[in-house]
């Protein structure tokens, strides 16, 4: 039989770890020190994070416990603040992690950089709601020009000789005032386009009736190729100074250039050629296409059925016949009113501001016009040439001077410029500001924004409102 020492032995070696291992009495009574070492590290743990705020569960869960039973609003934007795609806020909402300066930091930094973002924002909408256009001019070089409508017209309303012929002093109508107007055969003696002769000049020239008595319109739909001298309107016209009406203190022509279909007014820009002169008129054109989308808009209608100057002309003449009874010259409106006369003529100086109040609104420009600025240029014809014109045309010395005018019209450079409006800023660019900036600031999308104001505020803030006090908000499963 094995005695007792031998017995325990063999209990040892069964119960031991192998060969090379024994586990001694001493080694099983140092097991309760190992314990005790692993608890001092956990509480060393345990102090550290106490020392920043709550306590971090060792095993690593989110502050603050999702099992939480009443969180607080801000416990509640923290847990948010875990998962948002908002830069920033998770830094300066996590209570579990950070010291408190860190917070801090990060705090103001986010307030900083939305307020960067909110300022920039009102910005944007001012700017926007401002609708406020941007204004192009381009030079546009096409390989011909359309010509524009050219008027002429003789500074002299009414022949003397014709008066005393009718007995007419003063027109009632338009067919009083053609009975006593220069006749188209004495004043356009000669007319050539792109140096081509017309030769039946009333098929060409058409009457009209303007506040500077009865002229005539020139308009072709020919182009013009070549610029300057060499091609374009060539006009030579008589003045008849013999037969001018006592009135008439100034001898000359009237010419206006202007978009075809535009009316003869008042406000219509005019150049005055003197007799005995060759001059020329050299032509810029301008084309302005004005914003037509509503509310970036501020014009109205289209050149020549609307312009500005044809605006204040009617409107001027609607105060003259409201207060004085008559109608101008060229207003050819209502005809069943006669004309103006010098009786009329303190009445009309009489119309003021209080009348013309209602023309304020012919500021508003057309949204599409051309206009045609002149330069006049002009030469003396010489004098040798002058006395042998008067040789061959049976004239007393002096007389051509007197009365003959010739024109030229045309292009300065086949070019033109084109002004063009539109939006300062359209709805698709806003958005795009808007989301450039956002995310320069504060990194934010549309998904961000999506966070903040359903996720957070929606589902979170705001049922707390009506008792739902849940960390995680409504609409999300409860943290496993």
């Amino acid at each position: 039989m094995k005695n007792e020492e031998e017995m325990a032995a063999e209990s040892g070696v069964q119960a031991g770890t192998g060969p090379g291992t024994s586990l001694g009495v001493a080694d099983t009574a140092s097991m309760p020190d190992l314990d005790l070492n692993n608890k001092s590290r956990n509480a060393s743990i345990d102090r550290d994070n106490a020392s920043d705020g709550p306590s971090l569960p060792v095993d690593g869960t989110y502050f603050p416990d999702p099992n939480i039973s009443t969180p607080t609003a801000l416990e509640t934007a923290s847990w948010w603040a875990e998962f948002t795609s908002v830069h920033g806020v998770y830094y300066a909402l996590e209570r579990g992690h950070f010291r408190p300066w860190k917070r801090i930091v990060w705090t103001i930094l986010v307030l900083v950089a939305a307020g960067g973002l909110l300022w920039v924002l009102v910005v944007e909408f001012q700017d926007f709601f401002e609708y406020t256009v941007n204004t192009s001019k381009e030079t546009k070089i096409p390989p011909n020009m359309p010509f524009p409508q050219v008027t002429v017209c003789n500074s002299n309303m009414y022949d003397s000789s014709l008066q005393n012929i009718t007995g007419i002093q003063e027109p009632r109508n338009e067919e009083e005032l053609n009975l006593i107007s220069q006749p188209f055969e004495e004043f356009i003696l000669y007319t050539s386009f792109n140096n081509a002769q017309y030769q039946n000049l009333t098929q060409i020239w058409t009457p009209v009736i303007t506040p500077f008595g009865r002229c005539y319109t020139f308009s072709t739909d020919e182009n013009v190729i070549v610029p300057g001298a060499s091609a374009g309107l060539n006009v030579d016209l008589w003045l008849n100074q013999l037969n001018y009406d006592a009135s008439t203190v100034i001898a000359g022509i009237y010419v206006f250039v202007a978009q075809k279909g535009t009316p003869i007014t008042e406000q219509t820009p005019r150049v005055l050629v003197p007799p005995g002169s060759a001059s020329f008129l050299s032509m810029s054109r301008f084309e302005f296409k004005r914003e037509t989308d509503h509310p970036w808009s501020r014009c109205y209608g289209s050149s020549p059925e609307y312009s500005n100057e044809r605006c204040r002309a009617e409107c001027i003449d609607d105060a003259t016949m409201a207060k004085c009874g008559c109608r101008p010259i060229g207003d050819a409106r209502n005809t069943t009113i006669s004309f103006c006369n010098s009786s009329n003529t303190a009445c009309q100086q009489s119309i003021g501001d209080e009348e013309l109040d209602v023309c304020e609104s012919c500021s508003i420009p057309p949204c599409e016009e051309e206009i045609f600025y002149t330069t006049y240029s002009s030469a003396r014809v010489a004098i040798k040439a002058t006395v042998q014109l008067e040789d061959e045309l049976g004239l007393d010395p002096g007389q051509f001077s007197e009365n003959f005018v010739q024109v030229h019209v045309n292009y300065d450079l086949i070019r033109y410029q084109l002004i063009t409006e539109s939006k300062a800023t359209t709805a698709a660019q806003m958005v795009s500001n808007l989301g450039g900036n956002m995310g320069f600031f504060m990194g934010l999308s549309m998904i961000s924004v999506v966070e903040i104001f359903i996720e957070l505020l929606g589902l979170r803030l705001i049922p707390r409102l009506f008792g739902n006090t849940h960390l995680y908000g409504v609409g999300q499963k409860k943290f496993d």
